[in-house]
């Protein structure tokens, strides 16, 4: 049975938006009783004013919040924990981003606990049939929720292309267990994630978001549309084509589909209110924008290429321009994806990662993987430029364990 997940463009009123695609995408009623304990978990992963399109618009967050109260729940509470930071950003404040984002006074407004889930008791539990996670700690809030509705908004983002109901999930770990995504693999670990702590239901902020770098107000677009549906499969694979990409490139959601038994497809949604091809746009990939602070090196990218090997490729990149030899970028190249190796020029500083490009193998260092880990990758990439992988990795951790130690307090209990 093919799920229902629709499109609706917010004219003067969002609240009014919000209660039209969740009524066209089937309402909250079957999910919602009087037993429910409620998790509304927005996208607010730092602290930034509504409307600027890197969190979610606090007047989404209180219709949803609204919408629910109206059917009597025993309990509703507001969570988010802040990101913890990797290789591009640092930590934030909850607190902070609750205030700034608008999202604290909604909660005054409506009664509403807010909940920081970076401080929150967590549990440690097992994962079933895992990809790299067998266990993951949850903040308690979201394993005691018997409902959680995920409210993300639409953006691009550097290591997963998209991030929307099953990324935004990421903020139910609390503090430093972030991290954790990334250094077993991100794609495969938010598919785990999801498996313990999947959405109930999803309302996506798409008035405005970001593409490219995030850099405001270059880099921020708007939609102007609510999504809205009750699989959370099915609207990041609308989320994912309305932003202009193909959700076979999308690692996390594909990983969560099949572990499912669904397919993230077109094919498997019906989309209901406003057309979806027509108001399809073609944002720009973090990936597209980033390969532009690295001329030096150049990027054989196939069909295949996914997230996956996409992210992890620019950590390393990241972390050997920072701490590695000036040089060990210099005409280099790096094969990705599943391209014709009869149309590569063999070059003598080439790395060639994961398991789509193997046919290509014999072009350079191979890097085996799906996907490959970034330190294997600095270390591949370092070797063939005659420079110290290992001596990038050191340096990388504790410049890593540096930033944790100053902004820590804001994520631990």
């Amino acid at each position: 049975m093919k799920n229902l997940v629709s499109l609706v463009r917010a004219g003067k009123s969002v609240e009014a938006a919000v209660r039209q695609a969740i009524d066209l995408a089937g309402g909250l009623k079957e999910i919602i009783s009087a037993d429910s304990r409620v998790l509304i978990k927005p996208n607010l992963c730092w602290p930034a004013p509504s409307g600027m399109g890197f969190t979610t618009d606090y007047r989404v967050t209180e219709a949803v919040a609204k919408i629910v109260l109206e059917l009597g729940p025993k309990s509703v509470i507001i969570g988010e924990g802040s990101s913890a930071g990797w290789d591009f950003d640092s930590s934030h404040s909850t607190e902070e981003a609750f205030r700034v984002s608008g999202t604290a006074e909604v909660a005054k407004r409506l009664d509403v606990e807010l909940r920081n889930l970076n401080r929150d008791a967590y549990e440690e539990v097992p994962v079933t049939d895992p990809y790299v996670m067998d266990t993951v700690r949850i903040a308690r809030t979201a394993l005691e929720s018997d409902v959680i509705i995920s409210v993300p908004v639409l953006k691009t983002h550097l290591r997963t292309l998209v991030t929307l109901s099953l990324k935004n999930m990421k903020g139910v770990m609390p503090g430093a267990e972030k991290r954790k995504t990334h250094q077993l693999g991100l794609d495969k670990a938010i598919a785990d994630l999801n498996s313990v702590v999947r959405p109930s239901y999803v309302v996506v902020d798409a008035l405005a978001g970001m593409q490219g770098l995030w850099e405001y107000p270059q880099d921020r677009f708007e939609l102007g549309l609510i999504i809205a549906g009750a699989d959370p499969v099915a609207v990041d694979t609308v989320g994912t084509y309305l932003a202009g990409f193909d959700p076979a490139q999308v690692m996390h959601l594909q990983y969560f589909a099949a572990r499912e038994g669904k397919q993230a497809d077109l094919s498997q949604v019906v989309v209901v209110g406003e057309p979806l091809e027509a108001n399809r746009q073609r944002l720009r990939a973090g990936f597209d924008l980033f390969q532009s602070r690295y001329p030096e090196v150049s990027i054989i990218v196939g069909e295949s290429v996914c997230t996956g090997c996409m992210g992890e490729l620019l950590g390393a990149l990241a972390a050997i321009k920072k701490f590695g030899d000036d040089q060990a970028l210099i005409n280099l190249t790096v094969i990705l994806g599943s391209p014709n190796p009869d149309e590569i020029a063999a070059r003598a500083k080439t790395v060639v990662l994961g398991k789509c490009a193997q046919n290509a193998a014999h072009l350079g260092k191979y890097v085996k993987g799906c996907p490959p880990l970034s330190d294997d990758m600095i270390r591949a990439i370092c070797q063939v430029s005659g420079s110290d992988g290992e001596l990038v990795i050191t340096s990388r951790n504790e410049d890593r364990q540096r930033r944790w130690e100053e902004t820590k307090s804001l994520l631990e209990r």
